[in-house]
């Protein structure tokens, strides 16, 4: 990471006070001593130029606010900066990125870095609203406790807003719920701040966070600078005060298996870490607006990220016996007194959810009403997204309904994404490769080698339909756990009939995914797309290959367990009455066209539909598992055009033809590029340039809605072509 010479920082936090306190000045009395405006009005600014380390001076303009009401905003002390960041391919690109402090309760701030740009190609950023990396800061009696570092790109943002915001001699402990090498630099920057009397920092993380950190730090700085705590099962960590104490719950998943949880049971905060996350980076900290501003947001990266562990994230759900502050009680199993009691509790808790009262304060009335073994939240604190606060209940319904809707999916079909990765790239692969997979309705297990036995490897590919293996390549070779695992699948005779693909990510050569691949095909295993080799960090066309083969590799065991059905149970080809009435709605012959990067791809569309007026919009539904379906995803961009009468046949040959994975979709047809990136077929009738609006989930497809921005009328003199069906069960 590169910081430029000359950074804006923008200082702000927000602020829950009661009328007539003043919290945030035991809060934060490091920066308003040095910050206090001469005059108490609504709003001052100063600017200075000041050093964080190095050549690098940076202006800042701090932004005080002070108006003391329930719900009210102070700012202070946040960051925007504009950083050189790296991307794939020795790409490089400027973004602004943001650092906002935010107090959540009277002694619990978040340090929110935000970025409203795209900041890495991996598929969960596919939405393309930004991000943002959540720590936390917890002040207890006996000292500071910080909640996890955040990438590297805000590292030096970070820690000087850390020690801006709190007296640095004052820190513990260090809890790390997730650590990947992108964090070693915030991790690293952290203990060189540090005064040498909190050194050695005590710090508590899963066992497989622990061997993250000594894998990724020296060891003269690791054992100097920290001292390493494993958490076990069911451990705790007392904070003093009350019997206050911060519980810790183990949710390793393959793509984080240092995946832990933290429960303050004073704040009745949950920090969830990678759970209940969300790429979204908006004006808001909390989720104002709710299901509607962020439900989308929400699902995506559930869909790209656990949806693939299906299995993990339903054992890690059944950790977490959540019950959101002030919810309706349950009566399974109550009679008599015990009714009027849950009775009752309702009423109270009905007043109290309406009242909107600060998390400190909701907190210790929520205590007054029974909760037994489950815990009570306040508040879910993810290290993406927004702080959620209003939509808990309908976040945790929707984990677990999309969680059974996976489940239920692998019981009818599986694929094994089995894989290891050295530095990320292979995860991205796999993760993309998973959710193309997931798009065509088949399960996905994911297997990370580095964590599992030759026996669960063994277990998985006896039990999956189909399978994918990746791996890096590590001085000309494969990693051990790959070796092992090859070793299993070359064993296990029923795998060689079952559909495979291979992928890998390597830095100047690529033998291991060479090996893998000769040694699957001397053996006669049958791939279902060409093998995978990203050298470096993927890009978005790669992403996209990767997402295509998925989808391709999950057709082909659709298809081979269809056909295993009509030779055990023919099935009547003779469509239903409903589907021959279902047949006869017909739409204009239209081919979509879109790009995002360097990623393309087109498909024939005959479910088109003018929807509104002003703005000039238009409804068109996607298959899910179609490839284009990753390229327009809200505020995505494309191309629509509507083909003529007597004019298809080139169009239709094209574009029905069997793709490779990544393969060009217009062949030898005559194209233009649009504005938007889209093509326009020179002998389309009309074109339009659209933005998607929003989507609807309708059963296997997408029903999108977009805006058009510009068209054109081609040919005035020919008809619309028109797509007929006999039937409505098929295109």
């Amino acid at each position: 990471m590169a910081i430029l010479h000359h950074l804006t920082v923008f200082q702000t936090s927000h602020v829950h006070t009661h009328p007539g306190t003043n919290t945030c000045n035991a809060l934060f009395p490091p920066i308003l001593n040095r910050l206090q405006p001469r005059s108490l009005s609504t709003s001052s600014l100063c600017c200075q130029t000041v050093s964080i380390g190095g050549d690098h001076p940076f202006s800042v303009h701090t932004v005080y606010r002070r108006h003391f009401s329930r719900g009210s905003t102070i700012q202070l002390c946040c960051s925007t900066l504009q950083t050189d960041i790296g991307l794939s391919g020795g790409q490089s690109s400027l973004q602004d990125v943001e650092l906002r402090a935010v107090q959540l309760a009277e002694d619990i701030l978040s340090l929110r870095c935000c970025s409203r740009e795209r900041l890495k190609f991996e598929i969960e950023y596919s939405l393309k609203r930004g991000t943002t990396d959540n720590s936390y800061v917890i002040k207890t009696e006996e000292g500071i406790i910080l909640m996890d570092v955040p990438d590297q790109l805000f590292s030096r943002a970070y820690i000087q807003t850390l020690a801006s915001s709190i007296d640095l001699r004052n820190i513990k402990s260090l809890i790390i719920g997730h650590f990947s090498p992108k964090r070693t630099e915030s991790l690293t920057a952290l203990g060189d701040a540090l005064p040498n009397e909190v050194l050695p920092l005590k710090v508590y993380c899963s066992n497989p966070a622990a061997q993250q950190l000594r894998a990724s730090l020296p060891t003269s700085l690791l054992e100097k600078t920290f001292s390493v705590n494993i958490i076990r099962p069911r451990d705790s960590l007392e904070l003093g005060g009350a019997g206050r104490k911060l519980q810790f719950i183990l949710t390793p998943t393959p793509r984080w298996p240092d995946g832990m949880c933290s429960y303050d049971s004073a704040s009745q905060l949950l920090f969830t870490n990678k759970l209940f996350s969300a790429h979204v980076c908006d004006n808001n900290d909390f989720d104002a607006g709710g299901w509607d501003s962020y439900g989308q947001d929400w699902q995506f990266y559930y869909d790209c990220m656990l949806a693939p562990v299906a299995k993990q994230a339903e054992a890690a759900l059944e950790k977490l016996p959540l019950v959101p502050q002030f919810s309706k009680p349950s009566y399974s199993g109550k009679k008599g007194v015990e009714v009027i009691k849950a009775d009752l509790r309702y009423i109270f808790s009905s007043l109290l959810s309406e009242l909107n009262l600060p998390i400190s304060k909701a907190a210790t009335l929520s205590k007054i009403l029974e909760s037994g073994s489950l815990l009570v939240v306040s508040a879910v604190c993810p290290i993406h997204g927004p702080i959620v606060r209003s939509t808990v209940t309908e976040l945790l319904h929707k984990y677990g309904v999309w969680t059974q809707e996976k489940l239920k999916q692998n019981e009818a079909a599986v694929v094994a994404v089995i894989y290891a990765s050295a530095y990320g790239n292979t995860a991205a692969l796999a993760q993309a490769i998973s959710r193309g997979i997931s798009k065509a309705s088949v399960g996905v297990e994911s297997l990370n080698t580095e964590q599992s036995t030759s026996e669960e490897v063994g277990d998985l590919v006896q039990r999956c339909d189909g399978f994918v293996i990746g791996s890096p390549t590590l001085a000309g070779h494969m990693p051990t756990p790959i070796q092992n695992a090859l070793g299993v699948i070359l064993k296990n005779i029923d795998a060689k009939g079952k559909p495979c693909g291979i992928f890998g990510s390597f830095g100047w050569s690529g033998e291991a995914v060479d090996e893998i691949e000769q040694r699957l095909k001397s053996a006669g295993f049958t791939f279902a797309f060409s093998t995978i080799r990203c050298k470096f960090k993927p890009t978005e066309s790669m992403l996209q290959t990767c997402e295509e083969s998925g989808t391709d590799l999950a057709q082909a065991v659709k298809r081979a367990k269809l056909k295993e059905k009509k030779r055990t149970a023919p099935q009547s080809v003779v469509a239903s009455s409903v589907e021959q009435a279902v047949g006869r709605v017909v739409g204009s012959l239209c081919v979509l066209s879109a790009k995002s990067g360097d990623a393309e791809s087109a498909m024939l569309a005959s479910w088109v539909s003018q929807a509104s007026f002003v703005p000039p919009g238009l409804t068109i539904a996607v298959a899910k598992d179609r490839a284009v379906e990753s390229l327009v995803l809200p505020g995505g961009r494309f191309v629509l055009n509507v083909l003529g009468e007597g004019k298809t046949a080139p169009v239709v040959k094209q574009l029905l033809k069997a793709f490779k994975p990544g393969e060009s979709r217009f062949g030898e047809l005559q194209t233009i590029e649009a504005d938007n990136g889209g093509r326009i077929i020179a002998d389309a009738i009309a074109w339009m340039e659209c933005i998607v609006a929003t989507r609807l989930e309708a059963g296997d497809h997408w029903v999108i809605y977009a805006t058009v921005d510009n068209g054109q009328l081609q040919d005035n003199k020919t008809l619309t072509a028109m797509h007929y069906r006999k039937t409505g069960a098929r295109y």
